[in-house]
C-alpha cells in the first residue's frame, strides 16, 4: 500500500505526517472506496489545514522576544462597536506608521494579522510581529492611538502551535459570513518564509511498523524532543480519505 511521509521543517520544529495518498495510486483501489467527508467534516478539515499553515508560518518566522499584540479600542459605555471598514483603515494606517518606525531603526517589519470579533461584539486586532532593538513598546502604543495595547512576548520554545490555534479559532467563527472582518483567515507581510514539506513514498511495511498507540522513540531526532500534545494517530479518518494516518511534531531541545 503506497503511503507517503511528509516532513516539514519550520524554525525549531519538524512536523512529520504519514498517510495514504491517492495521488500515487493503489492497485485494486477504486475511487468509490474512498470516504467523502460530510460538509461539517470538511469544514473541520479546512480549519485544521489553515491552523497547520499558520502554525508553520509562526514557527518559521518568529522567535523568543517577538510579540503577540492585541490592539483594542477605547469605547465609552453605549457606543457602537467599531465599523469593520474603519477597522481596515485603522490597521492599514497602524502598519504603515509602524513600518516607518522599523525602517528608521534599521529593521524590517514582519507580521501576521488577525481581526477578532469577541463573543460580546468587542473588536480587536491580533498581531504577531518581529521585535526590533530600536522600536520599544512605548513606540508601538504611540502608533496605535485608538486604545490600549496588550503585549505578550513569545517564549523561547520555538513551537507556537497553541498561539496558532488561538488565532484560528477567531477566524473560524466568522470566515465566509457577513461578520467577517477580513476576506482571508489572516493577513501577513510579504517578507515571511512559507515552509514547504518534503514528500517521499514509503512502503506498507514501513507504515505498519509505526502504526499504534505510541510514536516510536526512534523518531526523536538527535537534539529534538517529541511534543506529546502534537501526536495524533487514527485508523479511519475522513481527512485522509478514510485511511489511517499518524502525525507529530519534534521541537529542538
Amino acid at each position: 500500500m503506497p503511503y507517503i511521509e511528509s516532513v516539514c521543517v519550520a524554525g525549531k520544529t519538524i512536523e512529520v505526517e504519514r498517510y495514504f495518498s491517492a495521488r500515487y495510486g493503489r492497485r485494486g483501489q477504486r475511487s468509490e472506496d474512498r470516504v467523502k467527508p460530510s460538509k461539517e467534516e470538511q469544514l473541520k478539515i479546512n480549519n485544521r489545514i489553515a491552523e497547520k499553515k499558520l502554525r508553520r508560518i509562526l514557527n518559521a518566522n518568529f522567535k523568543a522576544g517577538d510579540y503577540h499584540l492585541v490592539l483594542s479600542y477605547a469605547k465609552a459605555r453605549g457606543d457602537p462597536p467599531r465599523d469593520p471598514e474603519d477597522m481596515k483603515k485603522d490597521i492599514a494606517q497602524f502598519l504603515r506608521k509602524l513600518r516607518k518606525e522599523y525602517k528608521a531603526a534599521g529593521s524590517e517589519l514582519k507580521y501576521v494579522h488577525v481581526a477578532e470579533t469577541g463573543s460580546h461584539g468587542a473588536r480587536h486586532h491580533h498581531l504577531v510581529i518581529g521585535s526590533s532593538p530600536g522600536v520599544d513598546i512605548g513606540t508601538i502604543q504611540r502608533v496605535w492611538n485608538h486604545g490600549r495595547i496588550h503585549v505578550n512576548p513569545l517564549d523561547d520554545s520555538g513551537n507556537y502551535a497553541k498561539l496558532a490555534s488561538y488565532l484560528i479559532k477567531y477566524t473560524c467563527r466568522t470566515i465566509g459570513t457577513p461578520d467577517a472582518m477580513q476576506g482571508k483567515r489572516w493577513n501577513s507581510s510579504k517578507n515571511l518564509v512559507h515552509p514547504e514539506p518534503t514528500i517521499k513514498v514509503i512502503t506498507a511495511r514501513e507504515w505498519f511498523r509505526t502504526k499504534g498507540v505510541r510514536v516510536p522513540a526512534k523518531y526523536a531526532k538527535q537534539g529534538y524532543i517529541i511534543d506529546k500534545n502534537s501526536i495524533e494517530i487514527g485508523l479511519h479518518s475522513p481527512e485522509y480519505g478514510g485511511f489511517g494516518f499518524m502525525r507529530f511534531t519534534m521541537v529542538r531541545d
